[in-house]
């Protein structure tokens, strides 16, 4: 198992070029074909309220918007040839941006998008993708932390475990990286005293699951007891006394009148997250 394509959302904000160098290093890693999708959420005037417009004004607008457009293009092959990446696609779909990303999303193996950074004059439309992308895509998505994050990650990789199935499709999708990766430790919620001899059965299974994929991972046994401190709390705490470099879990959410909603510790990791973190649905 390997990843043959990966996805990266390009656009004007300052994270951009961060979470395209993770995207290459990917790519050159995994021999994988690079795509480059181009949604930058510019409104797009439509007939009725152009006519109102003097044309001069709705030329400079599009001529503004396509200078923009070409110029992320050019530093897109700019940056990868450079790299060393040849295997090179730019889109840049027409359309409302969410639905052309969750499209685009669905043909790829790998997602590679920012976490919103609530300071961003754009913020309200990174948080509708990420979401988007992750409930509705149907392919994992590596979320990158808006503070930045080294370009080289997976090397030291720390998994969450509830035995759910997001969790384990989330493991199963991070393959890829598990395989190559120098430590990998699973932490896993508290259960119950009554389901303890079950769950040391799943964690066995998970184990040899693990190593017949040639993974070499150490379980922390009830290593989180739900009590003061949410679950995504204590991960990023945790993960930082491992010196994690990504983290791997399920992304957990629903819809509600038609708005996609994330889990309570989904939501916590999306807004305090410090490193990478790869998740699934």
């Amino acid at each position: 198992m390997t990843y043959q394509t990966i996805l990266v959302h390009l656009d004007q904000s300052a994270e951009s070029r961060g979470r395209l160098g993770i995207a290459i290093s990917l790519a050159r890693d995994y021999a994988a074909r690079l795509v480059g999708v181009y949604l930058d959420g510019a409104p797009e005037i439509a007939p009725s309220i152009a006519a109102l417009i003097p044309s001069n004004t709705v030329e400079q607008f599009m001529r503004n918007a396509l200078e923009t457009q070409r110029a992320a293009e050019d530093a897109f092959h700019q940056t990868a040839t450079t790299a060393g990446v040849t295997d090179v696609e730019w889109r840049a779909p027409a359309g409302p941006s969410i639905d052309a990303a969750v499209a685009h999303a669905r043909s790829a193996d790998l997602i590679v998008v920012s976490q919103p950074d609530p300071l961003q004059a754009g913020w309200s439309l990174a948080a509708r993708l990420v979401t988007a992308v992750l409930l509705e895509g149907g392919r994992p998505v590596l979320v990158v932390p808006y503070v930045g994050a080294p370009e080289i990650i997976g090397t030291n990789v720390v998994v969450a475990w509830d035995g759910g199935r997001e969790a384990s499709r989330a493991l199963a999708d991070a393959l890829p990286i598990l395989v190559r990766a120098r430590q990998v430790t699973v932490v896993c919620l508290d259960p119950s005293a009554s389901a303890r001899g079950a769950d040391v059965l799943a964690r066995d299974r998970l184990l040899a699951y693990l190593r017949r994929h040639a993974v070499a991972a150490q379980i922390e046994s009830d290593a989180f007891d739900e009590g003061e401190i949410g679950f995504g709390d204590w991960l990023l705490s945790r993960v930082a006394d491992l010196g994690g470099d990504l983290i791997v879990m399920g992304g957990y959410g629903h819809s509600r009148w038609r708005e996609q909603v994330v889990g309570g510790a989904t939501r916590t990791l999306l807004a305090q997250m410090t490193v990478s973190v790869l998740m699934a649905h």
